[in-house]
């Protein structure tokens, strides 16, 4: 074979197997820093995965998505109130989206973002190499009656500005009957792998809005029937929607309207009732749910703050199939850790953030295994700086790809960032006087004892002993972290604990 031609081959196979990385940089943080912005993080799932501080112009406490060129790039960011570009700078005429009465009574400072855990998304522009919609849904303002939500977009040409984009059409209204129900909004690839597919349930009726975003911009098409009434009072805000990563099935989840599984034809865009499945039964309780799918499309993963459950798809009864495969330790970190919005990251992971400002993310490390083999870890992944509740919401881009996700990218993360291992320590709850009980692998360490605001109150450097003993009996009585990180170590892994001092 002549090698030009060898050449060509090659160049074509590497095209064919490359895997589309638009949602490989994740974005976080809340905190305001003294000199301006956020003190945030990125999540960077391109080889190896880290986790680096950000200095943000903005805070997410709510809204939340970003988007990559397909090599993993970053492109921008929002969170709901003004549109970020990859020098983190807010762009030309990105501010104010979602600006209105609502947003100037209740939601003043567009530092904070929007509230909503899934109502913002981007999306490619079929038409315009370069060009992006970014749809989000702001509350509408009616005293006296009823706030509802409104269905917006805004454009991003990132022709513009040398290539960093500028914001050319903000809050454009496509849908204004108000109706629609807080969260559950996401999108699917056509499968003539250009345009996209949005589904959005309402509230007060048994329907799914349905769009289609093409080479003409986005149209409403036929509603769908979604066997199911949504009602404000207990569907909205409550829970999330997902289409599995094959794109050939849709599940959404709260606690008030349970589980359901639906089958999606991409081709068409019509959505068919499957399944409605209990894997909790929280008796009426008004609580936040999450649902998100193993990178093979057959397992759904549930989250009702304090478990998780997993579905078995492909079994003959989906009832049946409903296995606990987590439980909330009670872990303050330093608020509550429950379960709240979980996430399928490019890694063939599952990560989880709590609602509150957490210092860490828990992990799913195996979703496509069945049952607790999963290998759930609470509280999983330190953060250089706390969440505010939130994590990107992404469309499928990778419906038509060979691999869902990357199994290959590693758990080496940034600096000080490490990943957790359980601790066994002992009594607990004790007076003050704990035993702690050193991995094998563990010969010489840094043991750090912190209380729930995060401040050191005891550090040594620990040697070859097996059992510690500490004495923390003149603190207060609380709850505190006990962590030990071994020295001399490439996977920077770390073991923890919390603790209680009564």
């Amino acid at each position: 074979m002549k090698p030009t031609i060898f050449c060509l081959l090659s160049s074509i196979c590497l095209l064919l197997n490359a895997q589309n990385k638009q949602d490989y940089v994740w974005v976080g943080g809340y905190q305001i820093n003294v000199n301006g912005g956020a003190n945030g993080y990125k999540l960077d799932f391109n080889k190896p995965f880290e986790v680096l501080y950000l200095n943000p112009p903005l805070g997410f406490l709510g809204n939340n998505t970003s988007i990559c060129d397909k090599n993993g790039n970053l492109l921008f960011y929002t969170n709901g109130r003004a549109i970020v570009n990859s020098l983190h700078q807010i762009m030309p005429n990105g501010d104010s989206i979602n600006a209105g009465k609502w947003a100037d009574v209740f939601w003043k400072n567009p530092f904070d973002g929007y509230p909503g855990a899934q109502d913002v998304m981007i999306l490619p522009d079929p038409k315009d190499e370069g060009g992006y919609y970014l749809f989000h849904k702001p509350n509408i303002y009616y005293p006296m009656i009823d706030d509802s939500i409104a269905m917006m977009y805004s454009k991003i040409d990132l022709n513009l500005e040398s290539g960093i984009g500028d914001v050319i059409t903000k809050n454009e209204v496509y849908y204004l009957p108000q109706n629609v129900l807080r969260y559950y909004f996401t999108a699917i690839q056509h499968e003539n792998k250009k345009d996209w597919w949005i589904l959005q349930p309402i509230e007060k009726d048994s329907i799914f809005l349905t769009f289609l975003l093409d080479s003409n911009g986005i149209k409403r098409m036929q509603d769908q029937n979604s066997h199911v009434y949504f009602t404000r009072e207990k569907s909205s805000a409550s829970g999330m929607a997902k289409f599995s990563p094959d794109g050939t099935k849709y599940a959404l989840y709260n606690e008030y309207d349970k589980l359901l599984v639906y089958s999606f034809n991409r081709l068409t865009g019509s959505i068919i009732y499957k399944n409605k499945i209990i894997t909790h039964d929280t008796s009426g309780q008004a609580i936040f749910c999450s649902v998100e799918w193993s990178p093979n499309s057959r397992f759904i993963y549930t989250a009702t703050e304090t478990k998780i459950h997993q579905v078995d798809t492909w079994a003959s009864d989906l009832q049946e199939s409903v296995i606990e495969v987590a439980t909330y330790d009670g872990m303050q970190d330093p608020f509550s850790s429950i379960f709240n919005f979980m996430a399928q990251g490019p890694d063939c992971r599952i990560y989880i953030t709590p609602k509150s400002g957490s210092n860490s993310l828990s992990v799913i490390n195996k979703p496509n295994e069945k049952g607790t083999a999963c290998n759930f870890v609470q509280n999983g992944i330190k953060l250089p700086y706390p969440n505010g509740g939130s994590l990107p919401n992404f469309p499928r881009f990778r419906v038509d790809d060979v691999d869902k996700c990357d199994p290959k990218i590693t758990s080496v993360f940034g600096n000080a960032v490490y990943y957790r291992r359980e601790l066994e320590v002992y009594p607990n709850p004790s007076n003050g006087l704990f035993m702690i009980k050193l991995p094998e692998a563990v010969s010489k360490a840094n043991l750090i004892v912190t209380n729930v605001n995060g401040q050191i109150i005891h550090q040594k450097e620990i040697h070859s002993s097996k059992i510690e003993e500490l004495d923390i009996s003149s603190q207060p009585c609380g709850r505190y972290n006990i962590e030990v990180y071994p020295l001399d170590q490439s996977e920077r892994v770390y073991f923890g604990v919390q603790v209680v001092k009564i």
